[in-house]
C-alpha cells in the first residue's frame, strides 16, 4: 500500500515539476550571456519558480529512492496482483496437465490388466487342451489295448 502511495506521489510531482520547469524563462538570451558568472552559477536568492523546482526536484530524487527501496524488499503490491492471473493460468494448466497425465496412466494400468488377463485365459486354454489331448490319448491307448 505504501508502494502504491509512493508511486502516485512521483508521478504527481514528475507532471509539476515538468510544469513548473516549463513556466520558467530562459535566463541567458545569447551566447555572451552564458558565460557571464550570474548566468552561469545563478543567483542564489530566486523567485518562486526556482524555489519550487528545487523543492519538486529534491522531492523527486527522494521519492524515486523510496520507490526503489521499497520495491527491493518486496513491498510491491502492484506487480504481485499484475501476475497473479498468469500465476492461476499457469497453476491451471500444470493442473489440467497432470489430470490428463493421471488419465493416461490410469488408461495404461486398465490396458495393461486387460493383457493378463487375456494371457491366463490362453494359458488357461492350452492347459485345457493339453487334458483333454491327454485324456483323449489315453482314451485311445486303452482302446488299443482292449
Amino acid at each position: 500500500m505504501l508502494y502504491i502511495l509512493v508511486l502516485i506521489l512521483l508521478v504527481i510531482v514528475s507532471v509539476c515539476l515538468v510544469g513548473v520547469v516549463l513556466l520558467q524563462s530562459g535566463k541567458g538570451n545569447n551566447f555572451t550571456n552564458a558565460f557571464e558568472s550570474e548566468a552561469t552559477f545563478g543567483n542564489r536568492s530566486g523567485d518562486v519558480l526556482t524555489k519550487s523546482t528545487m523543492v519538486l526536484a529534491v522531492s523527486f530524487i527522494v521519492l524515486c529512492l523510496l520507490a526503489t527501496i521499497l520495491y527491493k524488499h518486496g513491498t510491491s503490491t502492484v506487480f504481485k496482483t499484475v501476475n497473479a492471473p498468469a500465476r492461476q493460468a499457469e497453476t491451471n494448466m500444470r493442473s489440467m496437465a497432470q489430470q490428463e497425465a493421471d488419465e493416461a496412466a490410469a488408461a495404461a494400468a486398465a490396458a495393461a490388466q486387460q493383457a493378463e488377463e487375456a494371457a491366463a485365459q490362453t494359458e488357461e486354454q492350452k492347459e485345457g487342451t493339453a487334458e483333454q489331448a491327454e485324456e483323449t490319448a489315453q482314451e485311445a491307448a486303452e482302446k488299443t489295448a482292449e
